[in-house]
């Protein structure tokens, strides 16, 4: 099946898949809003191939559960402009 074939969805799971098991695994991965075309089953695969990936990752995504999940360490939001640290939404 081509790609272009492909769902969005379909295609950030290939992508994500391509990534996650290439040989040597990247140092970095950026991920902008890995969960929006998931399926909850996908979004469980997804947590758990990053939970063993042994790199590094930046999460932009409005997905509290997911990133709290996937132990984001560091949290960032943008507020009135600037762009302010801040902890888990349960620590606020």
């Amino acid at each position: 099946m081509p790609g272009s074939a492909l769902s969005g969805g379909e295609r950030l799971r290939a992508t994500l898949l391509c990534v996650l098991c290439a040989e040597p695994a990247p140092h970095l991965v950026l991920l902008d809003e890995p969960t929006n075309n998931l399926d909850l089953a996908s979004v469980d695969q997804l947590t758990s191939a990053l939970n063993a990936y042994q790199g590094a990752f930046v999460v932009v995504s409005h997905d509290d559960r997911f990133l709290s999940d996937v132990g984001v360490t560091r949290w960032l939001r943008l507020f009135e402009g600037a762009l302010v640290e801040s902890g888990p939404p349960d620590d606020r």
